[in-house]
């Protein structure tokens, strides 16, 4: 696996870019910076993030040990930092449920980071290729779905060559799906980021394809109200 693009959350904007600027000179590409969990969420919905490094301190009433529990970020290799070398915070980095993470104390050498990401890189997450359809031997590719839509007492699969029907729940599906490569637009309605044009907060639509798709109003109100950069918005 080669690692593309990275995340950094930390909330110490100095040393935030020192290490952007040490991991540049080694190749890597930082895709964006934040200082708060809540930001660093925000992106996360609307961008293919490859790798995630999270200081464990970061501003707001969350830190970083709850954004990787998250299922939002339970697709990347992350790389947890702290300042601290305490029991206290070691115990909870082992008690993570992530499947793949690293532990670094600071102050650590760039070249310890650097092995430390071409680790995880070495082991990367096996994400579902494919959710079971409704007869035998029938496999749904998960990179082909434009969207799912619930209907009364049905989930439909919109891929772009077939539509599928369920009796399942979306939730049940969910549970089935890398849930950092899909954006939740509504209640009825999850839809594959890759395949977004367009957001038109006017209109209250999310355009995906050839297909037009209504974006509810708790959207709406997140992406008015959080600085987040993402596809077309108008």
């Amino acid at each position: 696996m080669s690692i593309r693009n990275i995340l950094l959350i930390s909330n110490d904007p100095i040393y935030a870019l020192e290490l952007e600027e040490l991991l540049s000179g080694l190749g890597y590409f930082i895709v964006a910076q934040f200082d708060s969990y809540q930001k660093a969420l925000d992106f996360v919905s609307f961008h293919n993030v490859e790798f995630v490094i999270i200081d464990i301190a970061l501003d707001g009433p969350q830190n970083g040990l709850e954004l990787t529990e998250l299922a939002a970020i339970q697709n990347l290799p992350i790389i947890l930092l702290t300042n601290y070398d305490s029991y206290e915070i070691y115990k909870r980095v082992r008690e993570l449920k992530h499947p793949l993470y690293l532990y670094l104390v600071k102050p650590f050498h760039i070249h310890t980071l650097d092995s430390s990401i071409q680790l995880l890189a070495k082991h990367p997450i096996q994400e579902p290729q494919f959710i079971r359809g409704n007869s035998r031997g029938e496999l749904i590719s998960i990179k082909d779905i434009i969207y799912i839509e619930v209907e009364h007492t049905y989930t439909f699969i919109q891929t772009t060559t077939r539509r599928y029907a369920f009796k399942k729940s979306l939730t049940q599906l969910k549970l089935q799906l890398p849930m950092n490569r899909f954006l939740q637009i509504h209640r009825s309605f999850l839809v594959n980021k890759k395949f977004i044009d367009r957001i038109d907060l006017e209109k209250n639509t999310v355009e995906a394809a050839s297909y037009t798709l209504p974006l509810s109003r708790r959207m709406k109100h997140n992406l008015l109200s959080k600085d987040t950069t993402g596809p077309s918005i108008n």
